[in-house]
């Protein structure tokens, strides 16, 4: 089964601008709504790095070929583009920046309507590199009624990583040096639903990614509570050839998950 990209734009109520996205899916359709999956970006990346420098496109042929993953929608956006990075998150700096609401409540309904794909919890997942892994994280321990699974490559999990990475200048308009609110976005401090409302959880990293601790504390913090996930280390760094060569097991882990919903 081959896939086939569209590239389009729309309009986001939240950002009150046009933004474009980039969209897998299927030449020959099957019966009925395809479950989605969300990719998301890093920090410096836009709609375009998944299928130009993570290859997902062919991931996506050959997994399907081998008959390892059944056909879904995988739905690429960018991050709402301002400044180097924003964390897909909600803020007002005189005026409000609402990267968040363009994605839970302007581009996938929008994408599931359209493309009729998607369109319940169990039919929908995210998952994402760096930037993109902590924003798959947060968002399903702060939406778990949104997602039948979640997943990370190579995230960071404390939102102070996020000032090094887009420069104190722009993080100090994200967060407002708010200490509250720092621990109410980061997923090694934030609140967690309970064990049984939680989507299916995966994430790795590379054992020589600067962010290894991170990942390492949040299996632990997982752990202690009894949520149930699964949490891999692989060799490899902060970089493409790693996320090129493990997405493929996301794409596995979101596929199954979806399966076990529907059964």
């Amino acid at each position: 089964m081959r896939m086939q990209l569209y590239s389009e734009n729309f309009h986001s109520a939240a950002l009150n601008a046009r933004r474009v996205y980039r969209l897998l899916l299927p030449e020959s359709r099957p019966v009925g709504s395809l479950p989605l999956l969300i990719l998301l970006h890093g920090v410096h990346g836009s709609e375009i790095d998944w299928t130009e420098q993570g290859h997902v496109l062919q991931t996506m042929q050959g997994l399907i070929k081998e008959k390892r993953i059944g056909p879904m929608a995988i739905l690429m956006p960018s991050d709402g583009l301002t400044a180097i990075g924003t964390g897909y998150l909600n803020w007002d700096a005189g005026r409000p920046h609402l990267y968040e609401d363009y994605l839970l409540e302007d581009l996938i309904p929008h994408v599931e309507q359209k493309w009729h794909v998607g369109g319940s919890k169990e039919t929908r997942a995210i998952s994402g590199l760096s930037m993109g892994g902590y924003a798959s994280i947060r968002l399903a321990f702060a939406y778990p009624e949104q997602f039948a699974s979640s997943s990370s490559l190579s995230g960071f999990f404390h939102v102070q990583e996020l000032a090094e990475l887009i420069g104190s200048e722009d993080y100090a308009s994200i967060f407002q040096m708010n200490e509250k609110r720092m621990t109410e976005e980061s997923p090694l401090t934030m609140a967690i639903p309970s064990t049984n409302e939680l989507p299916k959880i995966y994430f790795d990293c590379g054992v020589d990614d600067r962010y290894i601790h991170m990942n390492r504390q949040l299996h632990e913090r997982l752990e202690a509570i009894g949520a149930f996930h699964s949490y891999a280390e692989h060799p490899g760094a902060h970089s493409w050839d790693y996320w090129r060569e493990h997405i493929k097991r996301h794409l596995i882990f979101h596929s199954h998950a979806f399966q076990e919903s529907s059964s």
